[in-house]
């Protein structure tokens, strides 16, 4: 009987691209427990030498950037210590974000065209799960909104209009059946985040389109055909007719929150973001610098924005990017939720690329558009879907706008063994 051949680093690469770029939606919790377990694996390979911390300036000013928002959530979980369980919570679930150069170090060993192309194998089949799951939940089922795995439509939406955007660039710069995936994909995404009923997120659905045609210099008449684009259109009539009635159930829903709101009545939805929002500039006054602790902060919110109305408030987090920052760990935590859209964006920007590269920056901005506007009356981070996602994501499009910078010390075999590599003199980037 032939021995089981132990798969490659290099083969692991491409399967784990695929499932967390593509599992978040659908699969949920699956994309955390693989970039998590990704970070104690990493380190046991570099150890061994077989993978190498990158040397590229770019990727290590990116990689600070998340060490940033490590470093201030672990300084107010410090500062408002209380007991072991605060370290549970303020430092060992942002473990994620001092995995970067390590992940990163790991992705080198693949080729770039590799890492794209299963890439974008993992957005278009994310973004055809995404879908069925929420036809199953909606019309089987019959949950008021779609959840996916995740169990909250918080998450759920957010991975799908980034897989909506993903699939809409494949299906710019891709040809033949590749784009018809990718099309395909494209509006199971769509009828996911619509039957998710995350309001806030149904812009992206034209915003990402519009970013995407400018970042890579769209000309519908050299894409879509007479005939394909009639065959879009009609699928784009069934997309909203499927989501037309949680469209109606949501946007009437919130016209009635104004009125209930306008007179005085502040125990519905709309209501209670106005009450969560006054709880945390209140909380974020009494602690500007250090805030709250990620610990404590949530137990905070819900105590002060229960006390201003008669319903309790159950809330996990401030819904605003801002206001959630500054309550969980003050002006420090803010810059380094900045410094995590910012810098990535900037530093990526400024790098020469070539048409891989162009592609990866292309997905580094869709993802950091689509987390802006999440964050308007959501989260962005704080979220182990989110967090792995987003994280992944990034590495993913600076590793194909960077490429590898590093050289581990030794190569794996087939066997097991390892044997030495040349190392060059000086990297390339």
């Amino acid at each position: 009987m032939p021995a089981i051949r132990r798969p490659t680093l290099d083969e692991i690469n491409r399967w784990f691209t695929a499932a967390v770029i593509g599992g978040g939606a659908a699969g949920g919790s699956l994309v955390s427990i693989l970039y998590v377990g990704a970070l104690p694996v990493g380190l046991w390979r570099l150890a061994q030498g077989l993978i190498a911390i990158p040397r590229e300036r770019g990727v290590r000013i990116i990689g600070m950037a998340f060490l940033a928002y490590f470093a201030a959530e672990t300084l107010s979980t410090l500062v408002n210590y209380t007991g072991p369980d605060d370290l549970l919570q303020g430092v060992g679930a942002n473990l994620p974000f001092i995995a970067f150069l390590i992940v990163f170090g790991r992705l080198s060993l693949t080729p770039r065209t590799d890492v794209l192309r299963w890439a974008e194998y993992g957005s278009i089949a994310g973004g055809l799960a995404a879908g069925l799951s929420a036809l199953v939940e909606i019309f089987i089922r019959g949950a008021p909104r779609a959840e996916g795995l995740a169990g909250n439509s918080g998450p759920f939406a957010l991975i799908s209009a980034a897989l909506f955007g993903f699939c809409v660039a494949i299906a710019i710069y891709r040809e033949g059946r590749m784009r018809q995936f990718a099309v395909a994909a494209a509006l199971s995404a769509a009828v996911a985040l619509i039957l998710s009923g995350m309001r806030s997120l149904w812009p992206m659905l034209v915003i990402s389109p519009l970013l995407l045609a400018w970042l890579l210099d769209f000309v519908p008449r050299a894409v879509f055909t007479r005939k394909t684009a009639l065959a879009v259109a009609a699928a784009a009539v069934v997309v909203a007719s499927l989501g037309y009635s949680t469209v109606e159930t949501r946007v009437m829903s919130l016209v009635h929150d104004f009125e209930k709101v306008d007179a005085g009545n502040y125990d519905n939805s709309l209501g209670q973001r106005l009450r969560v929002w006054n709880a945390a500039i209140e909380l974020i006054e009494k602690k500007p610098v250090f805030g709250q602790g990620p610990a404590h902060a949530r137990a905070a919110l819900q105590a002060a924005a229960s006390e201003r109305g008669e319903k309790e408030i159950t809330f996990s987090h401030a819904h605003n990017l801002v206001l959630n920052a500054l309550m969980r760990s003050g002006v420090f935590g803010l810059a380094a939720v900045i410094a995590m859209f910012v810098v990535p964006i900037w530093v990526a920007g400024r790098a020469e690329k070539d048409e891989l590269g162009r592609i990866g920056y292309t997905l580094m901005v869709v993802v950091c558009a689509t987390y802006l506007v999440n964050g308007a009356v959501n989260i962005s981070f704080g979220h182990d879907i989110v967090d792995s996602f987003y994280l992944y994501s990034m590495i993913t499009g600076a590793y194909l706008v960077f490429g590898p910078s590093s050289t581990p010390r030794y190569r794996r075999l087939d066997d097991g063994s390892r044997v030495a590599v040349d190392r060059p003199a000086s990297s390339a980037g």
